[in-house]
């Protein structure tokens, strides 16, 4: 007669793994495009297929908008676990991180860089996702400072210490919306979105999104005065 070995072995069950993979030097939070081989010459008609974007684009406005609420009463109450255990919570993570994410693609398809319509969605294909030209990867830390979760001290010190990127940033976004009164013009002819439009606009989206998430508690990085 077998003898009872006893209960079988069940491993113990594994803590909750962070959303996002460790990115390997550089910047923790990056943005890259990948440029497609043409463009859509019907988004290059002037106001016509900005106007026909800006329409369509309605059902992702209405999203951000609810999501942009739930992230700012969200951040009412994130800063607790970082004050008192260090860690960015996942669930936090996942609605700031993802609504940072979609909008930098909303963003990107407005102007340009991609003709593929932004997915309704949080991920990356870091996460499993499918490859969508226009990737946000944030790395997310093993600790998180306590100090800018100190509330209205931590965030009013960050806005002190970004005073510089918000004066650049706003002036980089005249530039843009200057920039893309002639992108047009080699989009419609050729069908190719030069390189410089990606350097300068692709740049400012990518600078903006890195100091929105330092700014919500993403990273603890400073973020740097580069369009790369």
């Amino acid at each position: 007669m077998a003898l009872d070995s006893g209960p079988a072995y069940t491993a113990p069950p594994q803590p909750p793994q962070p959303p996002e993979e460790v990115l390997v030097g550089g910047y923790p939070v990056q943005v890259t495009y990948t440029r497609p081989e043409f463009h859509n010459q019907f988004w290059a008609i002037p106001i016509l297929g900005i106007l026909v974007k800006a329409i369509i684009l309605i059902p992702h406005w209405i999203v951000l908008y609810i999501l942009q609420i739930a992230v700012r009463l969200s951040l009412l109450i994130l800063w607790i676990p970082v004050l008192l255990g260090g860690r960015y919570p996942l669930w936090g993570y996942a609605l700031v991180g993802g609504t940072i994410r979609w909008t930098t693609r909303v963003q990107a398809y407005l102007f340009g860089l991609t003709d593929e319509y932004p997915p309704f969605s949080f991920h990356s294909a870091a996460e499993g996702f499918r490859e969508y030209q226009v990737q946000v990867r944030i790395e997310y830390p093993p600790h998180h400072s306590r100090l800018w979760a100190f509330p209205v001290l931590g965030l009013l010190v960050k806005l002190i210490v970004l005073i510089p990127h918000l004066v650049v940033l706003s002036v980089l976004s005249s530039v843009v919306y200057v920039v893309a009164l002639v992108l047009w013009i080699p989009v419609l002819f050729n069908r190719h979105y030069p390189e410089w439009g990606y350097q300068a606009v692709g740049g400012t989206i990518r600078w903006s999104t890195r100091v929105l998430a330092f700014l919500d508690g993403l990273t603890d990085r400073y973020p740097p005065f580069s369009f790369d």
